[in-house]
């Protein structure tokens, strides 16, 4: 991963891509236990999970509980991610460059500055970690990549008509002609834990993030979109194939309402501290956006520079009205999200498990507000 830049005020993460990251020069006196303790855990994540199974919580990961199903993990993966937060925090502030940590705002642990650049690492397993300082080893396929494979029968994209320019309606609202936006749920069952009790929830859609997509659709419409908002159930009994559920979700809906323009997977993260992914903007609470983006052109993908350029001007808009409330982007070069159905397709992630409901559906507020202002501007040709 790479850093994009550091504001003086405030540590916001532009732009990180899992490609050309030489990660950080590492204190002479402890490259070696770090070698040790990295071929540790490498061995360890390799080896099959018999015997010591368990439930696995994390950024990216399928772990889930109260009734969904759970993969199983190894015994020191096991420890890396449950029970031994302190040793690790330790481990890395003697490994990382003293002034790293020590000028970083705040007290104890790391300091701010470096647990915010930690959480935004994707480090929940021992392979991610390693993979900041071997090349070689980010661009093998996890777990969560292969399970966003295309299916062999994948399902066709219906191809974009956009509606008739100069509309009495989209005049009403100052669009050129009105913006049609699908919001669905590849992972629908994920919900806030302060607000639900529970990471996940499989039997209430209104506890779960697809209560915030439908916030968010009703700020669009309100604003002159037609906006198309699924609650499909895309997690059914295989966590693991629900990229291959929701791209039969999108292309449904596609082909019902094929003047859909813009496409918007909505999801909150995991596994992250509460400090990382929750901000205070206009005096309120609210749960911070990511915008991940997939460019793995060999899943049928030649065009995932569209949607980066719509990631970017989303994150753009969002530190020009609300800084502070953008984490970044993510551009993942080893998957899709499904969004090769659209140039104008993006994976959005609303706070994490650590927020509320009220936080996420406060941002869904905001949020609208920047789609309206990103996409009137493409509309009318505004270069910015």
């Amino acid at each position: 991963m790479t850093l994009a830049g550091w504001s003086e005020k405030r540590q916001v993460i532009a732009i990180r891509s899992d490609r050309n990251n030489r990660g950080l020069p590492l204190a002479p006196s402890n490259k070696v236990l770090l070698v040790v303790v990295g071929c540790v855990l490498l061995i360890s994540s390799l080896l099959p999970p018999w015997g010591w199974a368990g439930r696995v919580e994390g950024v990216g990961q399928v772990g889930m509980t109260n009734g969904g199903p759970e993969p199983k993990a190894n015994l020191l993966v096991r420890l890396w991610q449950g029970g031994g937060v302190a040793i690790w925090q330790e481990l890395l502030r003697s490994a990382f460059p003293k002034p790293l940590w020590q000028a970083a705002p705040g007290s104890g642990g790391l300091g701010r500055g470096l647990a915010v650049w930690l959480t935004e690492q994707n480090i929940a397993t021992p392979r991610s970690f390693l993979a900041l300082g071997i090349p070689m080893l980010r661009g093998l396929p996890s777990l969560e990549d292969e399970m966003m494979l295309p299916p062999a029968n994948e399902p066709a994209v219906p191809t974009l008509v956009l509606p008739e320019v100069d509309s009495e309606v989209a005049a009403e609202f100052g669009w050129k002609y009105t913006p049609q936006v699908l919001i669905y749920h590849t992972h629908n069952v994920e919900s806030f834990t302060p607000t639900t009790g529970k990471t996940h929830v499989y039997d209430d859609p209104e506890q779960t993030i697809v209560r915030v997509g439908a916030k968010l659709a009703e700020d669009l419409r309100a604003l002159g979109m037609k906006v198309t908002h699924s609650r499909a159930n895309n997690i059914k009994d295989n966590y693991t194939a629900a990229y291959n559920e929701s791209l039969k979700t999108v292309t449904a809906a596609l082909k019902d309402e094929p003047s859909i323009e813009y496409v918007l997977d909505v999801h909150r993260d995991g596994g992250l501290p509460r400090s990382a992914t929750t901000a205070v903007i206009e005096g309120q609470s609210v749960a911070r956006l990511y915008f991940l983006v997939g460019s793995n052109e060999s899943l049928n993908h030649p065009r995932w520079r569209n949607n980066m350029a719509l990631a970017e001007k989303l994150h753009a808009k969002v530190e020009e009205m609300y800084p502070g409330l953008s984490r970044g982007i993510l551009n993942r070069k080893t998957a899709r999200f499904n969004q090769h159905v659209r140039d104008n397709a993006v994976l959005i992630e609303i706070g994490s498990d650590k927020n509320t409901m009220d936080e996420a559906l406060r941002t869904a507020g905001m949020l609208a507000k920047v789609l309206a202002e990103v996409i009137r501007e493409q509309q009318l040709g505004v270069v910015r």
